[in-house]
């Protein structure tokens, strides 16, 4: 009876331990890294967009920072990310950049924002800052050792500010606003394991929004976002990867009778090195 007992024992003792491992098979697949921690660069191509309307409802000029501030359409743009996949199709990632920019130019013509009018022919000085917070949640809808296709939902926190200042005979003349826009996001990712080391991917993201954030303020807008990337495991814990990147924003902020309407779009390459375990 005691031979049987630990016989049934030893057998339940395999079978649990066969079931773990075959659970937790997942984990030395090529997809699923479990921690995931990102340093990129971007190099961009940069449209920005701002048009900010009077209180007595007139509308204001919209003023493309790159050709009519004189700002740069380019810049190195660092990003660092996190990811963290908890169980087998459920992850988790947070992302951040921060790009501050300025400009100066002449004033081609005038340049109503807000209550402040810039004449034309003024040396002009402005500014655009911004620094974003991307949450995400992901569900792989289809998992196995090639391939990955997940559903993403999350928070895109977008803290801007932007200002001009002009200098004239007649004394300065200078504008500033800014607001934090927390914008929601949805998105489809693919992935695909070509071989241990390769890996190639796609993301494609759309939404419109508009919420009513209090009886006298309102964000509406839309969120566009694209890439395509490939990436190489080149050594035990560390990826090299490759991308290009489309994202697209419009933002309209309106407070009592003031409405902000800010417009940006980046699109270009990033380098991407990615320490995973």
């Amino acid at each position: 009876m005691k031979a049987a007992f630990s016989v049934m024992t030893a057998i339940l003792l395999l079978s649990n331990s066969a079931i773990a491992q075959t659970e937790n098979e997942w984990r030395s697949w090529p997809l699923a890294s479990h921690f995931t921690i990102d340093i990129s660069a971007m190099f961009p191509k940069l449209d920005t967009r701002v048009s900010v309307d009077a209180s007595d409802t007139s509308l204001g000029t919209t003023i493309d920072f790159e050709q009519n501030l004189g700002m740069s359409d380019t810049e190195t743009l660092p990003v660092i990310g996190f990811g963290w996949r908890y169980a087998k199709k459920h992850q988790v990632s947070l992302a951040a950049f921060k790009l501050d920019r300025s400009g100066s130019a002449i004033t081609p013509t005038n340049i109503s924002i807000g209550d402040e009018t810039f004449p034309v022919d003024l040396p002009i000085a402005s500014f655009f800052d911004m620094s974003v917070i991307n949450l995400r949640y992901s569900y792989s809808l289809v998992f196995d050792e090639k391939k990955e296709l997940a559903f993403g939902a999350g928070l895109s926190i977008q803290n801007i500010s932007f200002g001009l200042l002009g200098v004239g005979g007649l004394g300065n003349i200078e504008f500033a606003s800014g607001f934090t826009a927390p914008l929601p996001t949805f998105d489809l990712l693919g992935r695909y394991a070509f071989t241990d080391k390769w890996i190639g991917q796609l993301g494609i993201g759309v939404f419109s929004f508009d919420l009513d954030l209090s009886d006298e303020s309102e964000l509406s807008g839309d969120v566009r976002t694209a890439y395509a990337s490939i990436q190489h495991h080149t050594f035990e814990h560390v990826y090299f990867g490759l991308s290009y990147n489309y994202i697209e924003v419009d933002v309209e902020w309106s407070e009592i009778s003031l409405g902000t309407s800010v417009g940006y779009e980046y699109r270009g390459p990033m380098l991407t090195v990615t320490t995973a375990f």
